[in-house]
């Protein structure tokens, strides 16, 4: 967009601006910084030039969808895909951070209790005369539903102006007439403008105004800013404000797109009316949109070797890099089959990428800003400014849109480390917190770092970096090491086994079968199992399993991440086991495959009792149960933890309200009616008979309970 004024706002100085009175109630004042009145314009020359500027609208998403999509389109088709909407309670108290402090369970946490409802996208096209926010982390997609929006709204025949707030930081006072036409739709007449302005006053209720990124703007909303009227010239963040006040066009639809700190500090007159939060993909869509830039052959080689990448992948953002980055994998660096490998591979890939703006190369730029990172992670900041960078020795302007051309595959990302203007961010919290770990690890001296590894490193603040530095120093063994590196690898290893030791002895002595246990400690075992599984380490996994818990219970839910350091200690436990029950964990097919896969190869009967139910099964997955049946000694339960053959949960239903008796009573209700209502089903026919033949294939005395009052034995 042409960043432009017409003459007659050349002509509006400083002086104007200066004889303004002294606001003291902001709230009931109107200024009028009033330009001569346009000439008025008849019904059917307001109407022929709307028409003429809805075209214009949509000629302007056309462009700009296809920008958002530059050297990435290896087919002709885009797929339309959404990122997951909820609409969520912004405003109570303890809403979010403050300034979007950093947050180690990353940002999809950031809404977890304020979640009122998921929505879909036709719930947002249904919105009418409010003002409504849609707020998300980087790369979470806002911009491009924001386009989707305009054009869908465009089709209904609402007139919509998407207005980029990155391309609307004018430093000299303008009109709103100037700020929504004239700027945006350059070289029309006046008359044009004129006919159009005075159309949009008279039919605010066919207006949807969408505001794309106010983060990106260079001016604060924090305080009140004066009521103005249509013709006032004022600066851009007075017209926004007031736009927000719904002073200007009260019944139209206003949308603004933002990372979440910005729309927080609005004052409350001019805070939204509904907040919409985005957050991953679904796993239908990452996997379309995964489909769109390669091919299946890399979705399965992910799938197989390296699942909890998958989870990454559902950040649009971060699947473009973890494309590129297992396409072509550096030299150095391997298979990007660990979150550590796959981010020294993106790493490697941006520093060997044409970028603008930075002529010393991002190899030395990314030595600074490791520094940054780690200042900014220790201090539990993302969100930092012009001032911090510059201590760091970073030029704001040396950062700013840096263009990366990933070399191997042709995809241009914008902004890949940096987003902003007046404040800065990492485009993903993991981008800070790979880098955060890279200072720990090639930056800071060796005897801080034996100092944060006893004092700090190990703290809840610290975990995923944790699981960085493990990755970074652990996952070494093909490269000559040697000097403070080796000194490091091995003080990070004796503090490592020592917390597995310590955090497994509370836990066995907290956790009661079937009972609650200290499920701060289950996750702080797990959390340093991913650790062990970054490293890839044998002899420090030999080390983890020694201390294994012989009853142990995965978290509720078990993420994605944590599966492979679970199935990387797993392999190494001898010892037999108790219990182990995988009850209500939420796992995925996928997850449930890479952990019976690691279960299967044990030893016969090493396992006494395990549960799975409560689990997303799908019928491929009975090759994998009947693969336990060897290794469980007592009982496997697997009542309800599969879901209908098409992938879904089917919805709940009259007669799935059972008597249920005794102490199942709850855990069952919890299986049958959790979360939205939906349920699991239980083995069909066909399964049991799998399962039944298998059983009567192998000596073993294990009852596997099916259902409530079903259970199989084995018939010999």
């Amino acid at each position: 967009m042409a960043e432009q004024s017409t003459s007659s706002n050349i002509n509006i100085t400083d002086a104007v601006l200066n004889q303004s009175p002294v606001i003291k109630d902001a709230e009931n004042v109107t200024i009028n910084y009033m330009q001569p009145p346009s000439t008025s314009s008849s019904d059917e020359d307001e109407w022929n030039s709307m028409r003429k500027l809805m075209k214009l609208c949509i000629s302007y998403l056309e462009i700009e969808g296809k920008l958002r999509i530059q050297g990435v389109s290896a087919k002709e088709k885009i797929p339309v895909v959404h990122p997951i909407i909820h609409e969520i309670t912004y405003y109570d108290k303890d809403t979010v951070p403050v300034d979007e402090r950093y947050n180690p369970k990353g940002p999809n946490e950031l809404f977890k209790n304020k979640i009122k409802r998921e929505v879909c996208f036709q719930d947002l096209l249904d919105q009418k005369g409010k003002f409504i926010s849609i707020v998300a982390s980087a790369g979470s997609g806002k911009t491009v539903l924001s386009l989707r929006l305009a054009k869908a709204f465009s089709l209904l025949k609402r007139l919509c102006i998407h207005l980029k707030l990155m391309d609307a930081n004018y430093e000299e006072p303008l009109t709103l007439r100037q700020l929504l036409l004239d700027n945006m739709f350059p070289g029309h007449s006046e008359e044009f403008y004129t006919a159009c302005f005075s159309w949009m006053q008279k039919n605010a209720e066919k207006i949807v105004l969408i505001l794309d990124g106010l983060d990106q703007a260079q001016y604060s909303l924090e305080k009140i800013s004066p009521k103005i009227n249509y013709n006032a010239c004022v600066p851009v963040k007075d017209l926004v404000f007031n736009l927000c006040r719904k002073h200007f066009f009260p019944n139209s639809l206003l949308i603004i797109t933002s990372r979440p700190h910005a729309v927080l500090y609005l004052p409350e007159p001019a805070r939204p009316q509904v907040t919409y939060a985005l957050s991953d993909l679904s796993l239908k869509d990452t996997k379309e949109l995964f489909l769109t830039f390669a091919d299946e052959d890399l979705w399965r080689k992910i799938n197989t070797t390296s699942s909890q990448i998958l989870s990454m992948c559902r950040n649009p953002l971060m699947l473009q890099m973890i494309i590129s980055s297992n396409i072509d994998p550096s030299e150095d660096i391997g298979d990007a089959s660990t979150p550590t490998r796959l981010f020294a591979t993106v790493m490697k890939n941006l520093t060997q990428s044409g970028h603008i703006h930075n002529t010393e190369g991002l190899d030395e730029l990314v030595k600074r800003l490791r520094v940054l990172a780690f200042d900014a992670t220790k201090e539990g900041k993302v969100v930092l400014t012009a001032k911090q960078l510059r201590s760091a020795c970073v030029d704001p302007a040396t950062i700013h849109d840096i263009v990366v051309q990933l070399h191997t595959h042709g995809l241009s990302v914008n902004s890949c480390l940096f987003e902003g203007n007046t404040k800065f961010f990492f485009c993903h919290q993991t981008f800070q917190e790979h880098l955060t770990a890279s200072y720990v690890v090639y930056g800071m001296p060796l005897e801080q770092f034996q100092d944060f590894v006893e004092t700090s490193l190990f703290q809840d603040h610290w975990t995923v970096v944790r699981r960085f530095v493990c990755g970074l120093l652990f996952d070494l063994e093909s490269k000559a090491v040697s000097g403070d590196l080796q000194m490091k690898k091995e003080i990070l290893k004796k503090h490592l086994i020592q917390q597995l030791a310590i955090i497994s002895e509370k836990y066995m002595k907290t956790h009661q079968p079937y009972g609650l246990d200290d499920e701060a400690l289950r996750h702080k075992l797990f959390d340093l199992y991913a650790c062990v599984g970054e490293g890839k380490d044998s002899s420090i996994a030999t080390k983890a399993a020694e201390h294994f818990p012989t009853t142990i219970q995965l978290p509720h839910p078990m993420n994605s991440n944590l599966v492979p350091g679970f199935c990387f200690v797993m392999k190494h436990v001898t010892k037999q086991l108790d219990v182990l029950s995988l009850s209500f964990c939420n796992l995925d097919a996928n997850s449930f495959h890479e952990i019976a896969s690691v279960i299967k190869e044990m030893k016969p009967g090493q396992i006494g009792k395990m549960d799975i139910n409560g689990n997303y099964l799908q019928p491929s997955n009975i090759d994998d149960v009947i693969g336990l049946l060897r290794v469980v000694r007592d009982r496997l339960r697997m009542w309800e933890c599969f879901i209908d053959d098409d992938g879904r949960k089917r919805e709940a239903n009259q007669g799935d309200a059972r008597e249920i008796t005794f102490d199942y009573k709850m855990l069952v209700m919890w299986s049958c009616f959790y979360g939205d209502g939906r349920i699991w089903r239980v083995a069909n026919l066909d399964e049991r008979n799998q399962l039944q033949s298998a059983l009567n294939n192998i000596q073993t005395k294990l009852k596997v309970l099916v259902e409530l009052g079903i259970t199989l034995r084995s018939q010999k």
